[in-house]
């Protein structure tokens, strides 16, 4: 059976930048639940914005292969995340999210979705900006680009 072919794509640090959040939490010296809740509660605020051409490359994605997107962030803020890149005008397939308790680091999170990606599809590369990410990608068998 030859299954379609798909695209993994991060959300934070490939389409959206959200360093501002990160260094807000920094310098607010918030650690462990208390970083994750503010991490959660702001990453889709306007002070987070697009990547420097995050919005061409979906757009060329889209007609050639299924878009599919692998977060660590917390299924809690799906709405939220949902509506921010609908309001950008991203078009995805699908969007794979932690689930609300798991604490695990982002790429057995990733591996997870990454798993159950290639239950149905061929996935043809994998972008992240997390170095672990994209070496357990590889590990897998798939190519895998950092964003740096």
């Amino acid at each position: 059976m030859n299954k379609e072919k798909a695209v993994i794509l991060d959300i934070d640090g490939v389409i959206l930048d959200s360093t501002i959040i990160l260094k807000e939490i920094y310098s607010l010296g918030l650690k462990g639940d208390n970083m994750w809740a503010y991490f959660h509660e702001h990453c889709n605020s306007p002070r987070v914005t697009l990547m420097k051409n995050a919005r061409s490359l979906l757009e060329n994605l889209k007609d050639s292969t299924h878009v599919i997107l692998s977060t660590a962030r917390n299924d809690k803020c799906r709405r939220s995340t949902e509506e921010r890149l609908r309001k950008e005008g991203f078009h995805y397939d699908f969007l794979y999210m932690r689930k609300d308790g798991d604490y695990r680091s982002s790429s057995e999170v990733k591996k997870d979705h990454l798993n159950q990606i290639l239950q149905e599809f061929d996935v043809i590369a994998f972008i992240d900006d997390g170095l672990s990410n994209c070496q357990m990608a590889e590990r897998e068998g798939i190519f895998a680009l950092r964003k740096v």
